[in-house]
This record gives C-alpha cells, sequence and structure tokens, in this order.
C-alpha cells in the first residue's frame, strides 16, 4: 500500500513539472538606418510558438510608437534569421490569418546583403499607392505557421535565434523596413524580448489533480489505520 502511495504521489508531481519554454518573443526595437527621426522604439514583434512539428508566427506593427513619423507610414517588409537543418520553401509557410494577411512574396534565401545583413527569410509586403487599404499599418497583425518543406521534418523555434551579424551593427534575429508617404524610409532590427516573454508555466490538468487527491487520501486512510 505504501508503494501505491508513493507511486500515485510522484506520478502527480512529476505531472505537475511545468514544461520546457517553447515561445521565443523578438522585440524589434533598434532603430538602425532611414529617415530623420528615427528613435530606439518597439515598431514591431515577433512571436514564435511550437506547434508540433511546426512553427506559428504572430507578427504585431506598433510603428504608432514613432510618433508623428508613423503618419501614413506602413511595414513594408520583414526579414528574419533561420538556422535549421529542414528545407523551407514558400510553401512552408501557410495558415495565414490575421488583420493583415500573406504577404506578397516570400524570399528564401535571398541573394545579396540588406544594409549589411544577411538574413536567410524575407516576407514583402504591399507598398501599391494604388490600393493604400492593402498596407500593413499600426496596429495590425499577421499569423502564419511554418513547417519543413517535406512535411515530415520538425521545424523548431530553436531554428530561428541564431543571430545575424553585420560590421559594426548589433546581432539580430529580425528587421523591418518602414516606409512612409513622404519618402522616408526606416529600418530597424531587434533580438529577444528583455526580460524574455514565453510560455506560462503547465497548469495541472484534471487527472493530474485527481492523482493528488487519491495521494492524500491514501495517507490519510493510513494514518486512521495505525490509530
Amino acid at each position: 500500500m505504501n508503494r501505491l502511495i508513493t507511486g500515485a504521489l510522484t506520478g502527480a508531481v512529476l505531472m505537475t513539472v511545468p514544461l520546457a519554454a517553447s515561445a521565443l518573443v523578438i522585440d524589434i526595437n533598434t532603430y538602425l538606418t532611414g529617415g530623420s527621426g528615427g528613435s530606439n522604439v518597439t515598431v514591431a514583434t515577433l512571436t514564435l510558438t511550437q506547434n508540433g512539428n511546426s512553427v506559428d508566427f504572430r507578427f504585431e506593427n506598433s510603428i504608432g510608437n514613432l510618433g508623428t513619423i508613423a503618419n501614413n507610414a506602413f511595414i513594408s517588409g520583414l526579414l528574419f534569421s533561420y538556422d535549421g537543418s529542414p528545407l523551407l520553401k514558400s510553401s512552408s509557410f501557410w495558415n495565414f490569418a490575421g488583420t493583415q494577411q500573406a504577404p506578397e512574396k516570400i524570399n528564401i534565401n535571398p541573394k545579396g546583403v540588406d544594409a549589411g545583413y544577411d538574413f536567410y527569410l524575407d516576407l514583402d509586403y504591399p507598398t501599391s499607392n494604388k490600393n493604400p487599404a492593402l498596407r500593413f499599418t499600426d496596429g495590425e497583425y499577421s499569423t502564419w505557421t511554418v513547417s519543413a518543406a517535406d512535411g515530415i521534418s520538425t521545424v523548431l523555434v530553436s531554428d530561428f535565434t541564431t543571430p545575424v551579424t553585420a560590421n559594426g551593427k548589433p546581432a539580430s534575429l529580425a528587421m523591418v523596413h518602414i516606409q512612409g508617404t513622404q519618402g522616408d524610409f526606416l529600418k530597424y532590427v531587434g533580438n529577444e524580448a528583455v526580460p524574455p516573454q514565453e510560455d506560462p508555466a503547465t497548469v495541472p490538468e484534471p487527472a493530474t489533480l485527481g492523482l493528488l487527491g487519491l495521494g492524500m487520501a491514501s495517507l490519510a486512510w493510513m494514518r486512521k489505520r495505525k490509530k
């Protein structure tokens, strides 16, 4: 009986141990170049969350933090790091949703560098003057999922955590292009949010609570029997 109680309690404890954090928040907040009024403020955040053998993304636009410089401005591009083994293709990006959905173009390992950075992934958003409503403006967001091109291999959040370097500039995980209607063109880069923002600890499930209850009841029964 004592072994039964110990096993129940041990199982319950193990089931309540928090799972390893599986989310990464990239705070894009470092002014790099362009315009005349750039400052170090958060202009966008990119959140990555593990979802089985794929990674879910949420890209939020907060260029309003720039103040008047952001009037009528929009995000025209997102570049970010990838250093995983699974091959990615444009078809690896799917399940687009949000107020700003699929980008106009997805570039995998584009040629050349951007402001000295060689990012592996590049998403281009609408810039056309013909239909400004399509632009990715302040307060909007986009979500999507990235899976391996073979549909089998596992893409991990950690595959997107290798900083990209450029001479004399901060190593970064992502970059955004901000374009204004007056010809302003700013570039911002960013890294993991400080302090890191990750998934909350796992909350015990009903089965776990049941095991705990069983263990406590058994202990109470044993004490009563000894008396």
